[in-house]
């Protein structure tokens, strides 16, 4: 809980929820909105007090305080009961990229810096008080947020999805599974699910027994095709076996990504 201090026993109490850390991202156009509800609660003031709450929004993530942004001004007035308020933040399409990429499917840890100013001043009370508060998002609810506004994995790959019981439609199930797997931190997992994917995709497009035995600058464009599926096939199927050449196989966040929308370009570009 974070006491905002105007003087001994005269204090704003913050804390955030109820209950654990409540966070909502609402979408924008390229900048989103990230609200915190945080429980406010007078001691010692006297009711229907006028204050102003500022601050910053910190993460705190691999051993690192990080920056985020200014929460948004918000006006608040002392009450004789508890009530919940929200506190915002801007965030772009660039930052949730880079969060993404540094929370690596872990908790996020966030921690506000409040600045608390009355708006008149009160005889006996210091005019600004400042205190921190931390929540921590747990991860699956930071990827329900991310999953909200289209951002859990950043994709630029459109893949149509029939309304029917098709196997393609079972293909790209698989890739939203894949992808909800990489927001999680489950990258085998993601990986094996891309290549359950690309199945359809290699019953789909023709063989060619000949593609991988041409020389690579005199294939044709098809056999080029079928050889980046093949091999593409063979790579993300190290994650499905166990064998002695693929038992040391690792799969990172990055390897994670390119496998499953290397799979949704291939899915995207199949005819229909």
């Amino acid at each position: 809980m974070g006491d905002l201090n105007f003087s001994q026993g005269h204090t704003l109490q913050i804390s955030v929820g109820p209950g654990a850390a409540t966070v909502n991202l609402t979408p924008g156009t390229g900048v989103h909105r990230l609200a915190v509800t945080v429980t406010v609660a007078s001691v010692g003031l006297e009711e229907g007090l006028p204050i102003q709450l500022s601050g910053d929004l910190h993460i705190e993530l691999n051993n690192a305080n990080r920056w985020l942004g200014p929460l948004h001004i918000k006006h608040v007035t002392t009450r004789g009961y508890t009530c919940t308020e929200q506190l915002t933040c801007s965030l772009s399409d660039s930052q949730l990229r880079a969060l993404e990429a540094l929370r690596d499917g872990k908790d996020l840890p966030l921690r506000l810096h409040l600045d608390a100013v009355l708006l008149y001043p009160v005889d006996g009370l210091y005019p600004v008080a400042q205190a921190q508060e931390v929540a921590l998002v747990r991860a699956e609810v930071w990827a329900r947020q991310l999953a909200s506004v289209g951002t859990a994995v950043v994709m630029e790959v459109l893949v149509p999805l029939p309304l029917d019981g098709s196997e393609l439609r079972r293909a790209v199930g698989r890739i939203r599974e894949a992808k909800g797997h990489i927001t999680d931190g489950k990258y085998e997992e993601a990986v094996i699910k891309g290549r359950a994917a690309l199945d359809y995709v290699r019953e789909v497009v023709p063989a060619d027994p000949s593609a991988q035995k041409t020389v690579a600058k005199v294939r044709t464009q098809a056999q080029r095709w079928r050889v980046l599926i093949d091999d593409l096939y063979s790579l993300a199927s190290g994650a499905n076996h166990d064998d002695a050449v693929t038992e040391d196989f690792t799969w990172s966040r990055d390897d994670a990504v390119m496998i499953v929308s290397t799979v949704a370009g291939l899915l995207g570009r199949l005819p229909r």
